[in-house]
């Protein structure tokens, strides 16, 4: 496994090479260990998939919760990962705080946005509330200037075209942000290929991020790179199938008695989650040293 350091300087790297990035959401060491075998290059760790896999929401997910997730994730997967800072847990001397502790512990990037803090359970609601601009730069200045240098993307999310519904408000906001964070990529809340350009003329040098994947039409990958966008985003799908899944296995049981059946032989099931997570080699190891001889 590689350095956290080394990856995220060959992300961001990979970043501004001009073709878009998938990134699945993921929320636990198992999801990113699936996601990583199915071949994807990053993966996203969302705030909204770590407050669900904790059971609190996304609006009370902590620094120090998000840097446990990390670190276990970190353990077993090599792939780059983006890790959701929220609203930077604070003021500027916490954002501070959260881009150190979030890099040592192996992100590639991380990602801090322009709501208000503490984070409001209502933004689930689609009432999000912007924090002051100028509060928001404190924030990204200390991010900046927190000693991780180049090893870690600085990625700036803005809910300003959600909130405001104005592109020409949104784009006065982002230029604030990127004075103060140069270099820094940027994600739009809400923004979609049919509005990048706008984006794309304003800022010409800068990696744009596209977030979504439920909200339908959902633009596939070709969609998102021919529009310019260098990075997709997928915060709710991994979570959201495996709610789903437990939801059709078990609501039936009261009347039937039973889970209900896998769509697939459960024996292939059982292999296939067994061989994600290495089990053959622990087997293996066991076969030379206390099962040698038997």
């Amino acid at each position: 496994m590689s350095g956290g350091a080394e990856q995220s300087s060959a992300f961001d790297a990979e970043l501004r090479k001009g073709r878009c990035i998938a990134a699945p959401g993921v929320y636990d060491p198992y999801s990113a260990l699936c996601c990583e075998q199915l071949g994807f290059n990053a993966l996203y760790l969302g705030g909204n998939a770590m407050g669900l896999h904790l059971g609190v929401g996304q609006p009370f997910v902590t620094l120090t919760e998000t840097t446990e997730i990390l670190q276990r994730i970190r353990r077993l997967v090599s792939t780059p990962l983006i890790v959701d800072a929220g609203a930077g847990f604070g003021d500027a001397a916490h954002a501070a705080l959260a881009m150190r502790t979030l890099s040592a512990a192996g992100a590639a990037a991380i990602h801090v946005d322009d709501q208000i803090y503490p984070k409001r359970a209502h933004y689930h609601r689609g009432k999000g509330r912007l924090s002051e601009a100028d509060v928001v730069c404190g924030k990204l200045r200390a991010m900046q200037q927190s000693g991780c240098g180049g090893d870690t993307t600085l990625i700036i999310r803005t809910d300003a075209l959600r909130v405001t519904g104005s592109v020409e408000k949104t784009i006065s906001r982002c230029e604030k942000y990127l004075e103060v964070a140069k270099g820094a990529a940027l994600m739009v809340l809400d923004l979609g290929p049919d509005q990048i350009s706008q984006f794309r003329a304003a800022f010409p040098s800068t990696p744009l991020i596209w977030i979504g994947g439920i909200a339908e039409p959902v633009p596939n990958l070709t969609e998102l790179d021919a529009a310019g966008f260098a990075l997709a985003l997928y915060p709710f799908n991994t979570i959201g199938a495996a709610a789903l899944a437990i939801h059709t296995t078990w609501s039936g049981f009261n009347t039937s008695g039973r889970p209900a059946p896998f769509a697939q032989p459960d024996n292939n099931i059982l292999s296939q989650t067994l061989e994600t997570i290495g089990l053959r080699k622990a087997i293996g190891i066991e076969e030379t040293t206390t099962e040698a001889g038997e």
